[in-house]
């Protein structure tokens, strides 16, 4: 009976290292410290004030800013999961809403809305502003990966 005991143990324990390892993993580095996650290829990820300098990291990104009641960004916002899946393995795909971040937009030095940033190793390298905006990031994506979306 004793050895039964010692089995359920064992294996109980082995059950919570395991688990807790796959934890540990998956999760965001920085998580419990209340740091915001890391951007994901082929995910759209929400700009805030207190993540842009985390997503300016990688090696391209493609920022759309907009407000809630701009119909403009709006219509662009719909295909952003689409162009994320387009381009995951080269660029990724962001976007801020300045109605409930104000502050990103003096970060990201935005003042015409909606606008397309592209961010290269961490330096904007071009911007469009306006209702025609989207029709520019196909060329700016080329011309920062090599590869149109």
């Amino acid at each position: 009976m004793k050895s039964d005991k010692t089995i359920l143990w064992i294996f109980g324990g082995l059950a919570v290292v395991l688990c807790g390892m796959f934890f540990a993993t998956d999760l965001p580095i920085g998580f419990f410290s209340g740091a915001p996650a890391k951007p994901i290829p082929g995910k759209v990820y929400e700009l805030t004030s207190d993540n842009l300098a985390i997503a300016r990291r990688a090696p391209v990104v493609v920022a759309l800013f907009t407000a809630k009641n701009n119909a403009d960004g709006f219509r662009m916002a719909r295909s952003l999961p689409l162009l994320a899946e387009q381009v995951k393995d080269r660029a990724i795909v962001a976007v801020g809403n300045i109605d409930s971040e104000p502050e990103l937009a003096s970060k990201a030095a935005v003042k015409e809305l909606p606008a397309w940033v592209v961010y290269r190793d961490g330096n904007e390298v071009c911007r469009a502003t306006g209702s025609n905006a989207d029709l520019s990031v196909s060329r700016f994506i080329k011309e920062q990966t090599g590869k149109a979306p």
